[in-house]
């Protein structure tokens, strides 16, 4: 599911690999400047917007592969709890 993901002047696509309550899996070009504990926020669906912390990541023959905490929904928190559900099934 593609996503939006943007802080400190950089924005980035990704893709999101797997998804949880308290957290993402993304994957994102490798040449993206990914910074661990720098909050972000993430866009999904011009619905939803998630402010995340990078927790780990690590690299994938041409990509970025990185773990992100939830630490606040910041709109569309039905949206986001709805999503989770549907992928938890």
């Amino acid at each position: 599911m593609p996503c939006r993901l943007s802080w400190a002047g950089v924005e980035a696509s990704a893709i999101i690999r797997d998804l949880t309550p308290a957290g993402l899996g993304l994957s994102l070009s490798e040449a993206i400047p990914l910074k661990m504990k720098e909050k972000a926020q993430l866009h999904l669906r011009d619905r939803i917007t998630l402010q995340v912390v990078p927790v780990h990541a690590h690299h994938e023959p041409g990509r970025l592969v990185a773990g992100f905490k939830v630490a606040t929904i910041e709109r569309g928190a039905q949206e986001w709890n709805d999503l989770v559900e549907k992928v938890e099934r």
